[in-house]
């Protein structure tokens, strides 16, 4: 038992615990006492004190004083003679001695526990700094040695290609190759440059998702074409394998709302990553599917498998696998690629692997493009006149998108006011009320979320409860949860079409609050 897991540092039966162990060694002290009592009397303290020792040593100050008194108690009135006498002079001093020094004993030993409590507080906590010291560092160490491998690996996959340009262009400048020969250059050349200039995409990829500049054209899909594209980009890779690629494409599978190219990437990203991966003569299935958690895409391969120590990191940036089966040439941008692409749909991606020499599976989520409304449809309907009589508020730190808004909205028939800035949204609210606003996330200052919140503290007459709609280039699942749960009531990924965008306002201008869009 440590000096610092007494009942002082807890409550209930912690602290019971303490008094009763106090209790206990008085007690002990007192039946050790009466069996000593003929050698060591006249004086019958010693024991006591330990006791009291005892009891503050365990539960600390509390249990120390009520040790003393009762050995005091005890001492006087059954071992202190003359014996069974009470209020002498003598036992008077006798008993105010004990309980001094006792209480000395008990306080020196309350200032060693606490002593000893922070002294292993402060040892918990330099263990916390030097393993957080050493995370860090480790940290840093395994950043550098990525920096290099990475530096090492794009120097590679550069000079490799620019080493068939090179030399194959300098057998072209002697003109010394026969027609097929020339041939071969051309192709070679072609092919290089296609994968200088991939890569280079590569990178640049990677820099618009570490500054958040993607830029998606969402439009509603049909997944379909999408794979057959991606599929017929791939196909001479996997002819050059002898890899056989089985695609499984149901006839009445659910569109999704995304950007067709970004999410043809996503696919050719999966089936490059299987075909690199998997054996000469090997199989990849590309299979298309829905269910209650929107529509599916699975990319299966009978490679090398994904060990489950990399696992996890498959999706990293740069990771090829430690050096495992699942490393190879290439800068490991892909997948990370991929990952980044489908969450900016609101969709997820994950893989699975049995182990090394197993295979490999990649499933792709999206969820389902939402059906027309019949909003929209009535919105479509009635023309240029559907917002007419509205008053709505833009606000747009950037001049065009705000220009393309009043333009767009008022020749739909609105009346619109537009706003560079929180402050003046606010202070166009204050001077008159809206029927919808229309706002940017990013703005200067406070952003559009802090506008909502101010909007929606003000009271109802003031325009507290004004329908708004967050207009962003963020369209993740977290980007409209956050929106949402900031006050907005739709949220509206850019770039935004005209249709899809006056139907969103001419929605929530026939309610003053309802189900999110």
């Amino acid at each position: 038992m440590s000096g610092t897991s007494g009942a002082d540092e807890g409550s209930g039966p912690g602290r019971v615990a303490g008094y009763a162990v106090a209790a206990g060694a008085v007690v002990g002290a007192a039946l050790l006492t009466w069996a000593l009592w003929p050698l060591i009397q006249p004086s019958g303290t010693p024991l006591f004190f330990a006791a009291v020792a005892i009891s503050s040593w365990y539960g600390g100050l509390g249990p120390g004083l009520l040790a003393t008194a009762l050995a005091a108690v005890v001492t006087e009135r059954f071992f202190v003679p003359p014996v069974h006498l009470f209020f002498t002079p003598g036992t008077a001093v006798r008993g105010v001695s004990f309980v001094v020094v006792a209480l000395l004993v008990a306080s020196l030993y309350e200032r060693a526990r606490r002593a000893q409590a922070r002294a292993e507080a402060l040892a918990r906590s330099r263990e916390t700094l030097l393993a957080a010291e050493k995370a860090a560092r480790e940290a840093a160490e395994t950043a550098s040695r990525g920096k290099d491998e990475f530096l090492a690996t794009l120097s590679h996959e550069l000079r490799t290609p620019l080493n068939a340009l090179v030399g194959w262009t300098w057998w072209l400048r002697r003109g010394d190759l026969d027609a097929e020969r020339r041939v071969k250059a051309l192709e070679t050349i072609d092919r290089n440059v296609k994968a200088v200039a991939q890569l280079i995409e590569d990178l640049l990829d990677v820099s618009r998702i570490i500054t958040g500049k993607i830029r998606l054209s969402m439009r509603t899909v049909e997944l379909a074409p999408v794979i057959e594209a991606a599929v017929a980009a791939v196909q001479p890779a996997a002819a050059a394998k002898s890899i056989d690629i089985d695609l499984t494409l149901p006839p009445a599978v659910a569109p999704v709302r995304g950007d067709i190219d970004r999410l043809q990437q996503v696919v050719w990203n999966l089936l490059s990553n299987a075909i690199k991966f998997t054996p000469d003569k090997g199989r990849v299935s590309v299979r298309l599917d829905q269910g209650t958690g929107g529509v599916r895409i699975v990319v299966r391969d009978t490679g090398q498998g994904i060990s489950p120590g990399v696992l996890p990191y498959v999706f990293d940036r740069f990771a090829q696998g430690d050096g495992g089966p699942r490393a190879g040439a290439g800068l490991g941008l892909g997948l990370a690629i991929a990952r980044h692409v489908v969450e900016l749909h609101g969709g997820e991606i994950r893989a699975e692997s049995e182990g090394e020499g197993q295979g490999a599976t990649f499933t792709v989520t999206l969820p389902r493009a939402a059906p027309d409304t019949p909003a929209a449809e009535s919105a479509g309907a009635a023309g240029a006149a559907v917002l007419q009589g509205l008053r709505i508020l833009v606000v747009d730190d950037e001049p065009s998108a705000r220009e393309w808004c009043q333009l767009t909205l008022g020749h739909h028939g609105a009346r619109v006011i537009a706003a560079a800035s929180a402050g003046e949204a606010l202070a166009a609210l204050g001077r008159e009320a809206v029927d919808v606003l229309v706002s940017d996330l990013r703005l200067p200052g406070d952003d559009g979320y802090d506008l909502i919140r101010r909007v929606r503290e003000l009271d109802a007459e003031r325009g507290g409860r004004t329908p708004a709609v967050a207009l962003t280039g963020y369209p993740r699942v977290e980007d409209r949860s956050r929106a949402l749960d900031a006050g907005y009531d739709a949220h509206v990924p850019k770039p935004v079409a005209v249709t899809e965008l006056v139907s969103v306002v001419a929605l929530l201008a026939g309610r003053a609050a309802g189900e999110p869009v």
